[in-house]
């Protein structure tokens, strides 16, 4: 929903963000060397699209909270799922919170909690400007659960006519394994089999049932290095699994994954 910058300047400063993405029609799990990244897209004129609705599932979460008043700056239509108002309204500001179209409190299991959340999304609106943001991620010390979260937002979407996810996952998942141990070893082959192998594999797994392409949805993952939260940058940039060495820090704003 918002044209991504970067500044030759900062490329080298900064760390990147790895993207996946699936095209309709194609098999899944394609190698890294023919999936589709972006570099950088200049901004193009608004006039003749109308304004996109963004759909964040999970804004109570740090890239979810971000994400939200990050598309209400932009100008797009807003509507937001948490499982608690309050801790929603406290994550993204009262302000935000109030400029959002639509909010269901409520749990990513709930079919009908995701129907009334898409249906609100769908109703009147091209489903070429929807664009779903799952934001989901694993709390401390719970099972594993996005996995399980991503399949009921597919699901939604399909029963909503939907198809345009995108799911923010990890650096060193999937075909970017090989990335992460250059860009953190001691984090991917010490931390990860250690202390979070399962939420590692559920990542996975949650990619793998993107890449299937159920009920006709095309997502892409983002893959984001270790989150910190600074404030962002305002530059950034997507590169390759196959760049192994993209950047000397592996570390990024989560403000700034959510732009």
């Amino acid at each position: 929903w918002r044209r991504l910058r970067a500044s030759p300047a900062t490329r080298r400063a900064h760390a990147p963000v790895c993207v996946r993405a699936r095209p309709p029609g194609s098999a899944p799990w394609r190698p890294a060397t023919e999936s589709l990244f972006v570099t950088s897209s200049p901004r193009s004129s608004q006039a003749e699209m109308p304004p996109p609705t963004i759909v964040v599932v999970g804004c109570s979460g740090g890239v979810g909270s971000f994400a939200v008043r990050s598309a209400l700056a932009s100008g797009a239509t807003v509507r937001a799922l948490a499982r608690t108002r309050a801790k929603a309204e406290k994550a993204v500001g009262a302000d935000a919170f109030g400029r959002m179209d639509t909010f269901v409190e409520g749990n990513v299991s709930d079919a009908s909690t995701l129907d009334a959340l898409l249906d609100a999304a769908s109703a009147g609106a091209d489903p070429a400007t929807v664009t779903v943001l799952s934001c989901l991620g694993t709390p401390q010390g719970s099972k594993p659960c996005v996995l399980s979260g991503t399949r009921c937002v597919m699901e939604a979407m399909a029963r909503a006519g939907l198809s345009r996810l995108v799911m923010i996952s990890s650096g060193g998942v999937g075909d970017s394994l090989a990335q992460g141990q250059a860009m953190a070893p001691i984090f991917i082959r010490c931390i990860v089999p250690l202390f979070l192998r399962k939420i590692f594999a559920d990542l996975e797994r949650a990619e793998e049932v993107c890449w299937s392409g159920a009920g006709g949805v095309r997502c892409v993952a983002v893959r984001p290095p270790a989150l910190t939260d600074k404030p962002g940058m305002g530059d950034y940039k997507l590169v390759s699994a196959a760049n192994l060495r993209p950047s000397k820090k592996a570390k990024i704003a989560r403000e700034d994954v959510a732009a």
